[in-house]
C-alpha cells in the first residue's frame, strides 16, 4: 500500500458487480466495506463475495465489523481462515489499542496493515493509543456521521472541528496518516473542495469518498500549487538534509521545520505521480 493516501473509495460488501469499476475508479484505496453498507441478513454473503475480491486482488481495504461484535469476529475470522488476507482492514469504532491488537492476532499476517476508524467519544479519548498500537497501522481514520450523533450536533465541518482537531494531534504524535470522512453530498462539488482544503489546511493527509467523481477532486485538491513545488525544490537544493542549518533562500530565512515540509511536498508529488 502507498503510504500516502489521498483518496479512499467506499464500496459496499452487498453489491460485488461494483467491485471491479470501484477498483479501476483511480483511487489511492478500495475499500469494501461490510459494516454500515450490508444489511444485517446480507452479511454473510457479503462476506463471501469478499473474500472471493480478495483472492483476486490483495491490493484493497476491507471495513470489518467492529471489534468484539458477532459480525466483527466472523469477519477476522474469515480472513484469519483464508490462504489470503487484504492489505489493509479498516477497524469499524475502533475504541482502544486493544481492538487493533486483537485484530492483529487473530489475523495473524504480518504484511496486513489496520486502519482504525475513530467515530465514537471513547474512541477520541484514546486516538493516540489507537494510533500508536502497531507498526501495522500506519493512518487512522475520522468517521464524522456517527461522531456527529454522539456529540448531538450537526454532521458539517464547524462543529466537528474540535474532533478532527484532536485527531490531528493524535496522528502526527504517532507518525501516521490521518483520512477524513467522505463528503455525502456526491453533487456538490464546490462544498467537497472547500472542505477538502480546509481539512488538509487542518493536517489532514487524504479524505475518504463514495463516489468515484469525488477522486479527481480530492486528487486535485491534495496536490501542492506549482509555487509550492518550485519553491520546494530550491529550498531542498540549498540544503543539505533535514538537520541543515539556517539558510536563506529567496530572502526568507529556512530552518528544520520549513525543510520538513518542503520534503513533504516532493514526496506526494513523487508518490503520486503515477496516480493522478
Amino acid at each position: 500500500m502507498n503510504t500516502i493516501l489521498r483518496s479512499l473509495l467506499f464500496v459496499p460488501g452487498s453489491r460485488p458487480e461494483r467491485f471491479e469499476k470501484a477498483l479501476g475508479a483511480g483511487a489511492d484505496l478500495v475499500c469494501i466495506d461490510l459494516e454500515d453498507a450490508v444489511l444485517p441478513n446480507d452479511k454473510d454473503s457479503a462476506r463471501d463475495a469478499v473474500l472471493k475480491c480478495v483472492h483476486q486482488t490483495q491490493s484493497l481495504c476491507v471495513r470489518i465489523n467492529p471489534v468484539g461484535s458477532d459480525a466483527g469476529e466472523k469477519d477476522l475470522q474469515a480472513f484469519a481462515n483464508a490462504p489470503l488476507a487484504p492489505e489493509v482492514v479498516m477497524l469499524a469504532k475502533c475504541e482502544s489499542a486493544e481492538d487493533v491488537l486483537h485484530a492483529q492476532r487473530v489475523i495473524g499476517n504480518t504484511s496486513t496493515r489496520f486502519l482504525p476508524l475513530i467515530e465514537t467519544l471513547k474512541g477520541v479519548e484514546n486516538a493516540y493509543q489507537i494510533a500508536s498500537a502497531s507498526k501495522q497501522v500506519k493512518h487512522i481514520m475520522f468517521g464524522g456521521a456517527d461522531m456527529a450523533s454522539e456529540l448531538r450536533c450537526d454532521f458539517s465541518y464547524q462543529p466537528l472541528l474540535f474532533v478532527r482537531s484532536q485527531l490531528v494531534f493524535a496522528a502526527a504524535k504517532a507518525n501516521v496518516g490521518l483520512i477524513d470522512v467522505p463528503f455525502v453530498d456526491i453533487k456538490n462539488e464546490a462544498g467537497l473542495v472547500d472542505e477538502t482544503y480546509k481539512i488538509k489546511a487542518l493536517g489532514f493527509s487524504g479524505k475518504a469518498a463514495i463516489h468515484p467523481c469525488q477522486i479527481p477532486v480530492i486528487h486535485q485538491t491534495f496536490m501542492p500549487t506549482a509555487e509550492q513545488i518550485a519553491y520546494a525544490e530550491q529550498v531542498m537544493a540549498a540544503v543539505e538534509g533535514p538537520d541543515a542549518g539556517v539558510v536563506v533562500v529567496n530572502n526568507k530565512m529556512v530552518d528544520r521545520p520549513i525543510i520538513l515540509a518542503c520534503q513533504r511536498i516532493l514526496a506526494l508529488v513523487s508518490n503520486t505521480s503515477s496516480n493522478p
